[in-house]
């Protein structure tokens, strides 16, 4: 089973606000490497994540869509729904590897059985109202590639790959 966490977070941990990326559209090569990275796997998210994804993007094309949610009554076409971190961790087992992709709830309830992620630090204070949780552990980081400020991203960034000990 391998669980992979993949996030955008400003300084503080910030990752969203008003239910939104702070900087959607604003980091082309950060998109880019999440395509590149999730294309053709499982990704898992919560409600409220499902939610924010543009229309046109719903459900992530050429993805297994998977929303995790307490809602019983809830359906989304062409994703699968899961109502329990178990169902969660029963379709990892399935998998060669599921992608957990937010929000914060969902982070939070995945991280204890994560063993790598991904991670987007950008080197800018973005104000916000959700934040990524702490990583308990010991983590051994790898930069994968630093993004510089150009026409389509707006902030600098570096990507860095942890995996536990």
């Amino acid at each position: 089973m391998k669980i992979t966490m993949i996030v955008a977070m400003a300084r503080l941990g910030v990752i969203g606000k008003n239910g939104n990326l702070p900087w959607a559209g604003k980091l082309r090569a950060d998109m880019d490497h999440f395509k590149k990275v999730t294309m053709n796997k499982t990704v898992v998210m919560g409600r409220k994540t499902f939610d924010s994804i543009p229309a046109r993007f719903k459900p992530l094309p050429e993805r297994e869509n998977v929303i995790l949610t307490r809602d019983s009554n809830y359906s989304q076409p062409d994703c699968l729904v899961l109502h329990h971190r178990d169902e969660v961790l029963r379709l990892a087992e399935l998998r060669d590897e599921v992608f957990i992709i937010g929000g914060a709830e969902i982070y939070r309830l995945m991280m204890p059985y994560t063993s790598r992620l991904i991670v987007t630090h950008l080197f800018s204070l973005i104000e916000g109202d959700t934040f990524f949780p702490p990583m308990p552990g010991n983590w051994n980081a790898e930069t994968l590639f630093n993004q510089e400020v150009d026409e389509k991203n707006f902030f600098p960034f570096s990507v860095v790959e942890y995996t536990r000990d």
